[in-house]
């Protein structure tokens, strides 16, 4: 899938969403802060989009430059832009502020994980934005991409693989004039269906689906091998725990070969022992069975304190 969408701010404040949506716009990602400071235009481009059908994300540009600042913005984006509203796609923080720029890859690493961590937390489907140049050299990207989904700013006409979402163009388009409804803006497009997602997993204001929808899933085994099922696994288009084993078991894969692919990808460790990064809902009772443990190994491989304490994103080892 790719679906065409825009992300607008203050900047964009009198932008016309019903002629975008006409000109093919599926989604907008609203600025909902700069720093601690709630974008003025964000309540009324919100109700402009949800009245017009549109998908809604969000992004802020953070200007943390430690941990502690960066869970705080997290949470008065919480408290002042999120709560009480429904987001079909993630919420995003933008860390391309001279602030950031000299304090070195750990350090941005570590306000990222800060930041949405709190929104995780707080029941929020959570991400990152930067263009290439930040995700090479100012933090470790290609990591945090394990944990968090990406949202990359590439300006070419050459989409970039692996990105579940690309920002192709602003100011400067090479794929289509840069302006929406007349008006200059950053457009985007996404290969996740982020709605089935975040409304089925209870994110963003949404109550958890108990018997999610179980569509044809695209493609089919016959058409996809086990390599390409997992890229998608770990883009996030098969859902997390339980869901991801009967989507895929129903839908004639094999899960433990797909998951021992999507765990070598993610460890970087090609043998020997596998390793598996916790999903939201799981937990080391259910892990164990799948791979044929039991919790007290679990508990003795990966030195864990509290058995009932693991957390989406911890990588364990699982054999």
């Amino acid at each position: 899938m790719k679906l065409f969408g825009i992300d607008i701010s203050v900047w964009q404040r009198d932008i016309n969403l019903t002629q975008a949506k006409a000109e093919g716009v599926n989604f907008t990602i609203i600025r909902g802060a700069y720093g601690n400071q709630k974008d003025t235009a964000f309540e009324t481009l919100y109700q402009r989009a949800k009245a017009n059908g549109l998908g809604v994300g969000v992004y802020w540009l953070t200007r943390a430059v430690n941990e502690a600042q960066a869970s705080e913005e997290a949470q008065i984006l919480i408290d002042n832009v999120l709560r009480g509203k429904q987001f079909e796609y993630p919420i995003y923080i933008d860390v391309e502020d001279s602030l950031l720029q000299n304090l070195g890859k750990a350090k941005v690493d570590a306000i990222i994980t800060s930041a949405l961590t709190t929104l995780e937390r707080a029941g929020y489907y959570a991400g990152f934005y930067m263009n290439r140049n930040w995700y090479n050299n100012y933090c470790n990207g290609s990591s945090l991409a394990k944990r968090f989904t990406c949202w990359l700013a590439q300006w070419s006409s050459s989409e970039p693989s692996g990105f579940p979402m690309w920002q192709f163009g602003g100011e400067t388009n090479y794929i289509r004039t840069n302006k929406i409804a007349g008006v200059t803006c950053d457009q985007d497009y996404c290969y996740v269906d982020f709605p089935s997602v975040i409304k089925n997993g209870g994110f963003n204001g949404y109550s958890k689906n108990p018997n999610p929808p179980s569509p044809t899933p695209q493609p089919t085994p016959s058409k996809k091998s086990n390599e390409e099922i997992a890229n998608e696994v770990i883009a996030g288009m098969w859902g997390n725990g339980d869901d991801r084993y009967n989507r895929l078991t129903q839908a004639g894969y094999d899960y433990n070969a797909i998951q021992s692919i999507v765990n070598q990808k993610l460890s970087g460790k090609p043998s020997g022992a596998e390793y598996y990064v916790v999903q939201k809902g799981d937990n080391l009772t259910m892990i164990a069975k799948r791979y044929g443990t039991s919790v007290n190994q679990l508990v003795a491989w990966n030195n864990i304190k509290n058995p009932n304490l693991i957390y989406a994103g911890q990588k364990i080892r699982v054999r």
